[in-house]
């Protein structure tokens, strides 16, 4: 025989919504429409590998809808043209150019960037310079082979590949680890002493106004604006 809840008892079903019942509506707010699902973290690094920093830029923010993230200090990086505040720098890169722009306010009224989908980004990235150091190092000619085919220069590719291989691990891990604090500025160090040993390869090429010199300078630049202040590090 069921047993009866004593008085004062309540159950679980007298909290259970009505299966069909509409979910409750706070008086004079109009439903909202959901939110731009965010790209897969690995299409984002796959399109900031093949396709760039722009394309790959869009992506980033498109999952922020109109309310772009900003740094701690108010600062962002967008696709120019950027609507809002006057820019404050203007960085040229191959297929268009990006802003940077300031707005103390932003920063308080914003959400933050998602920090594993900005390292993706950034890998991506390393992973275009590094394709693009293969191509142009195996077209130049040197001594009867070519400078790809040196043994210095195979070493310092090998040994940035590492590098790429260990954060892609890392961020592929089932159970990754908390990206905070000096981690996090760890990684972002990483990526960018990994991609300026890179453009030392490429020589005067690397650092060409067009060049990936310009693309990787940016990259580094997303990092100094998103990463968080000093006292939160």
């Amino acid at each position: 025989m069921p047993r009866r809840p004593r008085p004062g008892t309540v159950t679980a079903a007298a909290h259970a919504p009505a299966a069909h019942a509409p979910a409750a509506q706070a008086p004079g707010l109009a439903a909202q429409a959901p939110a731009p699902a965010p790209a897969s973290a690995p299409e984002l690094q796959r399109v900031a590998r093949t396709e760039g920093l722009l394309p790959a830029l869009r992506l980033l923010l498109e999952a922020h809808g109109d309310t772009p993230p900003f740094g701690p200090t108010g600062h962002t990086l967008l696709p120019e043209p950027a609507a809002g505040p006057d820019p404050v720098r203007r960085h040229p890169l191959p297929g268009g150019a990006v802003v940077l722009v300031h707005d103390p306010r932003a920063a308080r009224a914003g959400a933050a960037v998602d920090r594993t989908a900005l390292l993706r980004l950034r890998l991506g990235l390393v992973q275009g310079l590094r394709d693009a150091c293969l191509a142009h190092l195996a077209g130049r000619a040197s001594g009867g082979s070519t400078v790809l085919m040196q043994q210095l220069v195979k070493g310092q590719l090998a040994e940035a590949l590492g590098h790429q291989l260990e954060l892609a691990a890392l961020l592929d891990a089932t159970a990754p680890p908390d990206l905070t604090g000096p981690a996090l500025r760890d990684l972002h160090r990483q990526l960018t002493d990994t991609g300026r040993a890179l453009l030392r390869l490429l020589g005067a090429h690397g650092y060409l106004a067009d060049g990936p010199g310009a693309t990787a300078h940016v990259s580094e630049l997303l990092a100094d604006v998103h990463l968080p202040a000093e006292e939160d590090r």
